[in-house]
């Protein structure tokens, strides 16, 4: 899958954060003089899995719109935040 491929072991990120940011998942950040400011999403690194993982994200949104199941509701919590 494109995901093992980008991802290989796992072991150069040291947080998932770290992995997002090389997929361009996260806001850019920029710190200066102790005030932090969040940037828009940087959109580097594979772009063919980001929009892979954006698309499956949509799809279990879409998917558990109506559902009342455990994992639904986490689901659901995740697009509240």
């Amino acid at each position: 899958s494109a995901l093992l491929i980008d991802l290989g072991d796992g072991m150069s990120f040291k947080r998932g954060r770290d992995f997002s940011a090389s997929l361009g998942l996260v806001p850019r950040q920029y710190s200066t003089g102790g005030r932090e400011r969040l940037l828009g999403i940087s959109k580097r690194g594979n772009g063919y899995l980001r929009k892979l993982l954006v698309h499956g994200a949509r799809a279990a949104f879409r998917y558990v719109k109506d559902k009342t199941d455990a994992l639904s509701l986490w689901i659901k919590k995740l697009s509240i935040t």
